[in-house]
């Protein structure tokens, strides 16, 4: 039985050179993990065609496999290309700290925030006093994202950066008598530092992997022991180095106060090594970041939890109730989502099957009566006409009528004229290999020369309206492969 969900969403962990995708369904009480991709990128740097070729290539594959169009979708940058401050404010109470905000923002970011996409998260402290911890990122280097993703017909409700993302998973196992928790971040290129004291981050730090080469391991190009274990310990040793460093560097942690848990993010295959070594070295409990209890434990196997732990925070960001709300998107850049309650959902859909039901015996009646009738009219000619067998076979015939129709009553002829409406609209050389009709909507799959001209084609029946393309059109040697979708006008 098809599984039906209130909701999907899917979570984008875009890093410098890879990306990691997470679709997420979302029922009354859990949420499940519906598909996972980790995908190997070029650099993204505005001047390589090929490279953005390829990423949108790469994703689109993953949107058309697994049928994904999600109702929201969650989208993380690079932390090397956001700029993180944490600072506190005295204030009385939290809407006064929030008219104080941007001032203390425009101190800290110099550029000024007209430049910037910036995002904030407030914990309170005794004594009111209130920390901030805040990201920013300049303008035109998340808009060249957004760009990308708006050519994959995806439009991105929260865009974040893996500090607070992936402080989401953490948060809620730190335990509440921790003097201070290390949150660990391992990517192809890069590794962050992210130490959490009470609830809130302290401080981030991100650093580029120049000196060791994980790429190929993270990806599973090579995944023999001896490489794992050769590029584990000289891994380990500079998260080691690097939490030293967050130590000295945090002044909100006293000298006297230590890391007492570790929790690891990302790694790969590398993260069962990692772990036990900087759990030897540091005698500090370290371990990697777990399924949250909300998501069933049921995974596909295109799922890994080494490698899209972040895009899983990501793509729950609208499925559930994350601790951090942080968004980098301005008001006027977040989609306009509408989310049905379930209450309501339940209640609408028992109005329709009540709808439904009524509807249908009212056909049958219908039916019966209509039958009853045809009944009537060939008793009266059996009457009148002493050939009965030529009667029978007329009655026959009738019956075999009825049928029919019947039939195609319940095959919905309203697709018929539809059908003719399409033929029309399409040019001859244009083929198609699956049309759709549901809720509504009519979706059709095909080749085409010219696959861009069809649009304008479709939209003159005045049968479809807000005719576009979902996906990217992929150029093959037979043509054009396009998917298009189009809402269904009532016929007048």
């Amino acid at each position: 039985m098809k599984s039906v969900f209130l909701e999907k969403s899917l979570g984008l962990d875009i890093r410098e050179d890879s990306i990691a995708l997470t679709l997420v369904g979302k029922k009354l009480r859990i949420v499940e993990v519906l598909a996972g991709e980790f995908i190997n990128l070029k650099l993204l740097t505005g001047k390589d065609e090929k490279a953005e070729k390829h990423f949108l290539n790469e994703v689109n594959r993953f949107l058309i496999e697994h049928n994904t169009w999600p109702e929201s979708v969650a989208v993380s940058l690079p932390r090397s290309l956001a700029m993180f401050k944490t600072f506190e404010l005295p204030a009385p109470d939290i809407k006064t700290v929030h008219s104080m905000v941007e001032f203390e923002l425009e101190r800290h970011f110099s550029s000024g925030l007209d430049a910037l996409y910036y995002t904030y998260q407030l914990t309170q402290k005794p004594g009111n006093i209130f920390h901030i911890a805040a990201a920013a990122i300049k303008k035109e280097i998340a808009d060249y994202y957004l760009g990308l993703i708006e050519k994959l017909n995806l439009k991105p409700s929260v865009l974040d950066i893996p500090t607070f993302t992936n402080s989401n998973l953490a948060l809620p196992l730190e335990p509440e008598d921790s003097a201070v928790t290390a949150l660990i971040d391992i990517s192809p290129r890069s590794l962050e530092i992210i130490l959490l004291k009470k609830g809130a981050i302290e401080f981030s730090r991100n650093t580029t992997l120049e000196k060791i080469n994980i790429k190929d391991i993270y990806s599973g190009k090579e995944t023999s022991a001896s490489q794992l274990d050769n590029l584990a310990a000289p891994l380990s040793n500079v998260i080691i180095s690097e939490l030293e460093q967050a130590l000295s560097s945090c002044r909100s942690i006293e000298e006297n106060e230590s890391i007492e848990n570790i929790f690891m993010v990302g790694g790969g295959p590398l993260t069962a090594r990692v772990i036990e070594h900087i759990e030897k070295e540091t005698e500090v409990s370290t371990q990697s970041i777990g399924i949250p209890g909300l998501v069933s434990p049921a995974l596909p196997d295109s799922f890994s939890p080494n490698h899209m732990m972040t895009a899983l925070s990501l793509a729950l960001r609208d499925v559930s109730k994350p601790t951090i709300k942080t968004n980098l998107l301005p008001q006027d850049l977040r989609p306009k989502i509408r989310k049905a309650k379930p209450k309501t959902s339940l209640a609408l859909a028992a109005m329709v099957l009540l709808f439904l039901a009524g509807w249908g015996g009212n056909q049958i009646y219908y039916n019966k009566k209509t039958l009853e009738s045809l009944n009537g009219q060939l008793e009266e000619i059996k009457g009148e006409v002493s050939n009965l067998e030529k009667i029978d076979l007329e009655y026959l015939s009738i019956q075999n009528y009825v049928d029919i129709l019947n039939t195609i009553d319940k095959q919905n002829p309203a697709k018929l004229p539809l059908l003719g409406r399409l033929s029309q609209s399409l040019p001859m050389d244009t083929w198609l290999t699956n049309i759709k009709f549901q809720k509504g909507e009519m979706e059709i799959k095909g080749f085409s020369p010219s696959a861009s001209k069809l649009i304008p084609l479709i939209e003159k029946s005045p049968r479809f309206k807000k005719t576009g393309f979902v996906g990217s059109i992929i150029r093959e040697s037979s043509g054009e492969k396009f998917t298009i979708r189009a809402i269904l006008e009532p016929s007048s």
